[in-house]
C-alpha cells in the first residue's frame, strides 16, 4: 500500500521580477514584509506590506513611479516601522502559482538585498516541484535553503501554532521596542546565534553604529521578553 504523501515546510530564496525586490535593491537597508493580499480583480492585486525603514517617503515615491504599480496608500506610519498597501499588475504576482499548486506562504515573507525570503507549506513534494517548475518558466530563480517533512502529529501542531503560537509571537513582537527588534533581527540574520557565531557582538554593534555595551543590553532585553514565550510555544507544538 502506497504511503500518503507527506506535507513539508520549505525555506526558499527567490529572485524574480518583483516590485518590492526592485525597491529594496535601489534604496538599501530596507526590509519589506508581505503581510496579506487584501484585494484582487482580473488585472490587479493589492497587498499589505510592513516596511522597516526611515525612508518611507522614498519607498512610496519609487513605488508610485514603478511601471507595474497602480496605487499606493500609507496605512500607518511610524519612525521606523510602517504599513502600506499597493495595487500592482497581477501578472507579476506569485499568488496565482500558489493557488494552482496548492502551496502557500507561511507569512510574513520578507524582501531584502535583491531577493525574497519565504517559508512555504506544501502538501507534498510533487506540489513543491510543480510550483518551482511553474515559476521558473516565468523567470524566477529559486533556491531551496532547507526543507523538512511533517508527520501527522506535526501537521496538527502546525494548525495549533497558526492560532495559539502565532498569536503569542505577535504579542511578543509588540513587547519589543523598535530598537530592540532591529538589533535582535540583525543578530539573527547575520548569524550571531549560530554555532560557531558568524558575527561578534563588536561587529554587530559597529553595523548598528552603537556601543558594544548598548548592543549587548538591547539583545538581553529582547531575549528576556521572547524566550519565555518561545518556551510556551514549544510546549504547544511538541
Amino acid at each position: 500500500m502506497r504511503s500518503k504523501p507527506q506535507p513539508l515546510i520549505v525555506e526558499l530564496e527567490q529572485i524574480h521580477h518583483c516590485t518590492s525586490i526592485e525597491v529594496c535593491d535601489k534604496l538599501k537597508d530596507i526590509k519589506m514584509k508581505w503581510v496579506a493580499t487584501t484585494a484582487s480583480d482580473g488585472k490587479t492585486v493589492t497587498n499589505l506590506f510592513e516596511i522597516e525603514t526611515e525612508q518611507l517617503k522614498k519607498i512610496v515615491k519609487h513605488l508610485r513611479e514603478h511601471r507595474d504599480v497602480k496605487e499606493v496608500k500609507i496605512v500607518t506610519q511610524g519612525p521606523r516601522k510602517s504599513f502600506i498597501t499597493f495595487r500592482q499588475n497581477k501578472h507579476i504576482a506569485t499568488a496565482p502559482y500558489l493557488a494552482k499548486t496548492g502551496t502557500l506562504w507561511i507569512n510574513p515573507t520578507w524582501t531584502e538585498a535583491g531577493a525574497d525570503y519565504v517559508t512555504m507549506l506544501a502538501p507534498n513534494y510533487k506540489s513543491l516541484k510543480q510550483f518551482i517548475d511553474l515559476v521558473s518558466e516565468h523567470g524566477y530563480q529559486i533556491k531551496i535553503k532547507s526543507k523538512r517533512y511533517l508527520d501527522q502529529k506535526e501537521t496538527v501542531s502546525l494548525d495549533t501554532f497558526r492560532t495559539s503560537g502565532f498569536t503569542q509571537l505577535k504579542s511578543a513582537s509588540e513587547l519589543l521596542t523598535d530598537r530592540q527588534m532591529e538589533v535582535f533581527d540583525l543578530a539573527c540574520r547575520y548569524g550571531y546565534y549560530e554555532e560557531p557565531k558568524k558575527i561578534s557582538i563588536e561587529e554587530l554593534a559597529a553595523k548598528l553604529g552603537i556601543s558594544e555595551s548598548t548592543c549587548a543590553e538591547l539583545l538581553r532585553k529582547a531575549e528576556r521578553k521572547l524566550l519565555p514565550i518561545l518556551s510556551d510555544i514549544l510546549r504547544i507544538i511538541r
